[in-house]
């Protein structure tokens, strides 16, 4: 359901939202592959030592980071969006209770 204001404006499209919620949840299964694969690779080269084994677990850790850092943004956002369309949701349950009540 769309959500407009007095001038007929969308305001919010309750299912673009939820498309937007999937994609991001998507993107979240996207980071966490990523995860696990620069997982693997921390694993495989704590076996190592010398100059690149410290390079690759340096780039490891900082990679790590960032991800943890988008999922982060993006667990935010989703759960912006999720209130967002409660706080919409809600007001038009109250808008059609008035209205009820005005005509019963």
């Amino acid at each position: 359901m769309s959500y407009v204001d007095q001038n007929g404006l969308i305001l919010l499209d309750e299912n673009e939202a939820f498309d937007d919620i999937n994609k991001l949840k998507s993107a979240l299964s996207s980071l966490d592959e990523a995860l696990n694969t620069i997982g693997q690779i921390a694993s495989i080269n704590s076996g190592f030592s010398g100059d690149t084994a410290s390079m690759i677990e340096a780039s490891v850790l900082e990679l790590t980071q960032k991800i943890n850092q988008q999922k982060n943004m993006i667990e935010n956002e989703i759960k912006f969006i999720s209130e967002v369309v409660t706080k919409y949701q809600t007001i038009d349950n109250m808008m059609k209770n008035q209205v009820n009540s005005t005509l019963s």
